[in-house]
């Protein structure tokens, strides 16, 4: 990859130029999908308006519920796990947990039968971050892939922008898994196939962009700010919110066929 040095962001697309220009671009109605795919890396990104209105809402819904089940491709004997980054004490950085939380899970109808037709073998949790914990993420998940024998897993996270127009209007699919943290220099151990031996679909949604970005974007030119400022929109509690919907709506109904969703007002 074409990696420009000192980019602080976790969207690949701003971190490679070349794959931006190689990118695929389909439009579905304002909505921009760039994917670029080649044997073993698959990236798509997702561009889309404001998600607050109703009828742009049931259209990202649409389109991510499309690019997600490729990604997927869900079997039979299949153990999902499905996994949301980030602290829940942190707005911009609780939409992992708070996906987790509307994702339908299905694992412990096992102790008592079969699960009914239509339905995947779906499990989730939320590690919280090591601050909190004191152990290495990655080292939680992979003994729950251990425990749960699970066959994917789905990790869920907030991640960082350099471009305010793409702040909570982008979705990140992707197998090559994640670095929590790596937007903000702040890296933790890799979760992807390479470390965990199982395939890893990282799902990220840019909720936060250094106030270094905007000024520069303003002024055109490179400035110097000593103090590390992230800024996030004013009313990110509810963009977390309507987006927490939309991901775990798009993953329910990929997971489980029979699924019929429960929040259609919004």
């Amino acid at each position: 990859m074409n990696l420009e040095k000192n980019v602080r962001t976790d969207l690949i697309l701003e971190k490679d130029v070349q794959l931006e220009e190689s990118s695929i671009i389909e439009e579905y109605d304002q909505i921009k999908v760039m994917k670029n795919q080649n044997k073993e890396n698959h990236y798509t990104t997702i561009l889309f308006p404001d998600i607050t209105e109703k009828e742009n809402y049931q259209k990202v819904l649409k389109v991510f519920t499309k690019e997600i089940k490729n990604y997927l491709n869900i079997k039979k004997n299949d153990i999902i796990l499905v996994i949301g980054l980030g602290n829940e004490k942190s707005t911009p950085d609780s939409l992992g947990p708070n996906v987790v939380d509307h994702i339908l899970v299905t694992r412990y109808l096992t102790l008592f039968g079969e699960i009914e037709e239509g339905y995947s073998n779906v499990c989730s949790f939320i590690p919280d971050v090591m601050g909190n914990t004191g152990i290495e993420t990655a080292d939680i998940i992979k003994s729950i892939i251990n425990d749960t024998k699970a066959t994917k897993v789905i990790v869920i996270d907030a991640l960082k922008t350099n471009h305010i127009n793409r702040l909570v209007k982008t979705i990140q699919i992707t197998n090559q898994g994640i670095s929590p943290g790596s937007g903000i220099q702040n890296n933790r151990a890799e979760i992807s196939k390479k470390t965990m031996n199982i395939d890893i679909i990282a799902i990220g949604v840019p909720t936060v962009v250094d106030i270094k970005t905007i000024i520069e974007n303003y002024i055109k030119e490179d400035i110097i700010i000593e103090d590390n400022l992230m800024v996030t929109p004013t009313n990110i509690d509810f963009l977390i919110e309507k987006l927490s919907y939309l991901i775990s709506d798009g993953l329910n109904l990929s997971l489980h066929k029979n699924y019929i969703r429960q929040n259609n007002l919004l």
